[in-house]
């Protein structure tokens, strides 16, 4: 449980600022992309701890987002799990559209996270799906995308707390 969120939610932000100076990063070795990862696992681990802690609207932990939605077209029963582009349909993407909280168990369970760099030079978003998801799709964000969610946890200080009991007895907490 966080006790005060300001500490995580004022990293967030930090995070936020480094990925937009990611944008216009044209030089990326292992050590860029080995922080790259981390900056991002580390924002969504932050996210999921404070919505678990009740320290974010449930408006904005519902909020949804769009990504890209590449089908499956691999073999599901094969041993083999690294990344490879012809396992999924690349011509057939669609738009759908993704809650924080899930996007938070997508990237803390990924089971593929790629960073999308089209050019070699300039980072667009990144691939990504769960170990779960993974026979299923492959998802991609924007670095936009990401640095909005960022912000908008980041600056986000719910001042209503309630709970009420249903009929059934259990209880249910909203924040805003």
């Amino acid at each position: 449980m966080i006790h005060e969120s300001k500490y995580w939610k004022n990293d967030l932000l930090k995070l936020a600022s480094k990925l937009e100076r990611r944008l216009i990063q044209s030089r990326w070795g292992d050590k860029n992309l080995y922080t790259l990862e981390k900056e991002v696992f580390v924002g969504f681990y932050a996210i999921r701890k404070l919505i678990e802690s009740k320290k974010i609207s449930d408006s904005i932990k519902t909020k949804n987002y769009k990504v890209k939605e590449f089908p499956y077209k691999g073999n599901p029963e094969s041993i083999l799990t690294h990344f490879k582009e012809t396992d999924y349909d690349m011509n057939q993407a669609k738009t759908s559209s993704i809650t924080i909280a899930q996007l938070c168990n997508q990237f803390i369970h990924s089971h593929h996270f790629l960073p999308f760099l089209p050019n070699g030079k300039n980072l667009i978003g990144f691939f990504f799906c769960s170990d779960h998801k993974r026979t299923s799709c492959i998802y991609l964000i924007t670095l936009f995308e990401i640095v909005d969610i960022y912000k908008t946890i980041g600056s986000n200080y719910p001042d209503t707390i309630s709970t009420r009991r249903l009929p059934n007895g259990k209880s249910v907490t909203q924040v805003e």
